[in-house]
């Protein structure tokens, strides 16, 4: 995913194949965000800022819970900031420099969407909704009866009209309003 950013060019990748401290890899980022530990790193995602198309900042984050890919609701950038969703953390990270502001866990296994909602963040993980501040502080969380994963095809998450439709594992739908209130729940059939 390639991004133009005031005068930079931020590339957010998913660099599957990165191992920590290899001289192998085909890309050797500034910065690797990466725990070693016994677990091997599901979600590995580098984020490479560029102005004038050389490199200025690069780094690599690798975590180790639920899987997660790059697509065009994998982050947010805005404010001098890019929140980047690796596995179940938000990343937030400061333009150009690519440094840590905050990282916090959200969903026990995976955050698989975010977006911007008002002036705040919202979260599509597995097993929760979060609308979030932009420094990570929780204004509301939701669950449903099953997981935020949609086997039949429906859209898990759309947000109109100032309601956020969810439709969980099971086909069951629900309504609500941008303060997490529960406007509807309409089981499957």
């Amino acid at each position: 995913m390639n991004v133009s950013y005031k005068n930079f060019e931020i590339e957010v990748i998913n660099d599957k194949n990165y191992v920590l401290n290899s001289s192998n890899n085909l890309h050797q980022y500034q910065k690797a965000y990466c725990e070693e530990n016994e677990f091997r790193s599901s979600s590995k995602h580098a984020v490479i800022i560029k102005e004038h198309g050389i490199e200025i900042s690069s780094a690599i984050i690798c975590e180790t819970e639920g899987a997660t890919g790059i697509h065009e609701n994998s982050c947010i950038i805005e404010d001098d900031k890019i929140w980047i969703l690796v596995s179940n953390k938000i990343y937030c990270l400061k333009i150009p420099s690519l440094e840590i502001i905050w990282l916090k866990e959200f969903d026990q296994f995976t955050n698989f969407c975010l977006y911007k909602l008002e002036e705040d963040l919202l979260i599509h993980g597995e097993l929760e909704i979060f609308r979030i501040t932009k420094n990570g502080e929780i204004i509301w969380s939701f669950g449903g009866r099953d997981i935020w994963v949609n086997p039949e095809g429906n859209e898990e998450l759309t947000i109109e009209d100032n309601t956020i439709l969810l439709v969980d594992f099971e086909s069951n739908r629900y309504i609500l309003d941008f303060d997490g209130k529960l406007l509807e729940d309409i089981p499957k059939h």
